[in-house]
């Protein structure tokens, strides 16, 4: 078996079920191979990669399998990955259950699970779950794990029961019921809940985030009478097609994939500019065709790129001046605190949207719209009768405002997206900071541990990032990536499995700090030969 992303390079027969079919696709770190072109959608201008290339000579964005070196003061790559391979092997033998149960889910489930998300884990095999319970997670091969990854988001506020939003769901389910249609006082409060933390007064929900950003896309489509959205280079937004593009130069735009492509659809919807770079923005929005730019107000999903002084006063500006709205995706950066990165950072888009933690992990996702945006939605309706046959449809399903999602999201804003459960997370959050970065010091290892509320982020260049690839390079550095991902794992820590995060919980305890603890301590003196 052969382990680490280079060599994550899938064989074609999933069926065969060798370890290397089994290993999750990393398509987020292998080869570019989708449906690329030349085109005016994408910005001309050269994409600054001087701070990447500082660590990474070689770096560029056409393939991320290439661009990691030996980092000066950790032992070789080579060394690396033979210990992780080391400490994979070990957990493949303890998990023996699990890749059974993958197996049997091949016979009728692609990838043997039933979404397909888990599939880019980097791991051999999968992990099925008995059960889960606060901060706890318990294989079917009796094993537990202290969880520090809690679903990528969704279960940040805690599994099961432990969860008020959780446990008052249940009871709300057995004494009355649920209906899929109707609303009732929990819809209004929501209403009113979100209208006053977020500051846009109307509010729609939906299912998942993927679903509200694509709601979001057609809505500004409408108002503004534009075909476009523009988006980051890098950028991830869940399943909206729209999103899933990029530029691997200037003047060329791909696809993560090829799912159903048709000759010409990459070239379509959408403009991509450089993340940071306003004079790259404004020659996007220039002609006027674009409806919404679709954003986070932070970019994540490879560790943190931040924006630059002046980015977003400069995205407002320039909005405005091509009559272009604004929608801000925090279903990553709401964990900054219970008004998300817009409160924190005090910017306000046209639209906002969230999902997975924001129902505590049961289905549910919002967007935020402003006043002028849903008075000539509601016009268009009533007066002009623009929308015809069974209502807005596209703004959301009747299962959108079940009873439970929007009962468990009133939960959530009332009990647990507070000030005073993020002092708390925060506090540990920060006091975990402190012991990573004491480690660090310990060595002389040349890490870098940032917070964003309770995300913890673990990168191995010192220098902050502003661009994506160098964020790709600061949590992807040859070997180091997979030494601290196979030996949590095989010590019973769950992280996230696509970069090097750990998120904290409510019921994160003391004891699991010092557990975390030992387990970076023992990681980074690996690392440093010591």
């Amino acid at each position: 078996m052969k382990i680490g992303r280079r060599s994550f390079i899938k064989t074609s027969s999933a069926a065969a079920l060798t370890p290397i079919a089994l290993m999750g696709s990393g398509n987020s770190w292998a080869s570019v191979k989708g449906h690329s072109m030349e085109s005016p959608m994408v910005t001309s201008r050269a994409f600054d990669y001087s701070a990447a290339r500082k660590w990474a000579p070689r770096a560029d964005a056409t393939d991320l399998t290439t661009v990691f070196p030996d980092l000066p003061g950790v032992i070789p790559q080579t060394e690396l990955l033979a210990i992780a391979e080391k400490h994979m092997t070990e957990w493949m033998g303890k998990t023996a259950k699990s890749k059974e149960m993958q197996q049997r889910g091949m016979k009728h489930m692609p990838w043997g699970i039933i979404g397909c998300y888990q599939k880019d884990w980097e791991t051999p095999h999968l992990l099925f779950s008995q059960n889960s319970m606060g901060n706890k997670v318990t294989d079917v091969d009796g094993i537990e794990y202290l969880d520090f990854n809690l679903g990528d988001t969704p279960d940040m506020y805690g599994h099961g029961g432990v969860n008020p939003a959780v446990r008052s769901c249940a009871d709300l389910m057995l004494k009355d019921g649920l209906s899929t249609m109707m609303g009732n006082e929990d819809s209004l409060v929501v209403a009113e809940l979100l209208a006053e933390r977020f500051g846009l007064p109307y509010w729609m929900h939906a299912l998942s985030a993927s679903d509200a950003n694509r709601f979001v896309l057609s809505i500004a489509r409408h108002h503004t009478g534009r075909p476009n959205v523009a988006i980051p280079n890098w950028t991830y937004h869940g399943t909206v097609d729209e999103t899933q593009k990029f530029a691997p130069k200037p003047g060329t735009i791909s696809r993560f994939h090829d799912l159903g492509i048709y000759h010409g659809e990459v070239d379509q919807g959408t403009k991509i500019f450089s993340w940071g770079d306003l004079e790259s923005l404004e020659e996007v929005l220039a002609d006027r065709s674009v409806a919404c730019i679709m954003m986070e107000p932070v970019m994540s999903n490879f560790g943190w790129a931040w924006p630059p002084e002046g980015w977003h006063e400069g995205v407002r500006a320039l909005a405005d001046k091509y009559g272009t709205l604004i929608c801000f995706d925090e279903t990553h950066t709401i964990s900054q605190g219970p008004r998300g990165m817009v409160g924190h950072l005090g910017i306000q888009g046209d639209f906002w949207t969230c999902g997975k933690c924001i129902s505590s992990g049961i289905p549910g996702a919002v967007y935020g719209m402003t006043e002028e945006i849903a008075k000539k939605l509601y016009h268009d309706q009533h007066e002009v009768g623009f929308f015809t046959g069974a209502g807005l449809g596209f703004l959301g399903t009747a299962l959108c405002g079940n009873t439970m999602s929007i009962h468990a999201l009133r939960v959530t804003l009332e009990e647990v997206l507070t000030d005073a459960v993020y002092a708390d997370i925060n506090r540990n959050a920060a006091e975990i900071q402190a012991e990573m970065e004491r480690i660090n010091r310990k060595y002389d290892a040349p890490f870098r541990i940032e917070t964003m509320g309770n995300r913890i982020c673990y990168h191995f260049i010192p220098d902050k990032a502003y661009d994506p690839l160098h964020g790709l390079i600061q949590v992807g550095f040859g070997g180091l990536f997979e030494l601290s991902h196979s030996y949590a794992w095989n010590h019973n820590m769950l992280i996230m499995p696509y970069f090097n995060m750990i998120m904290i919980t409510p019921q994160h305890s003391k004891e699991d700090t010092k557990a975390w603890i030992t387990v970076w301590d023992d990681i980074v003196r690996i690392a440093m030969g010591q």
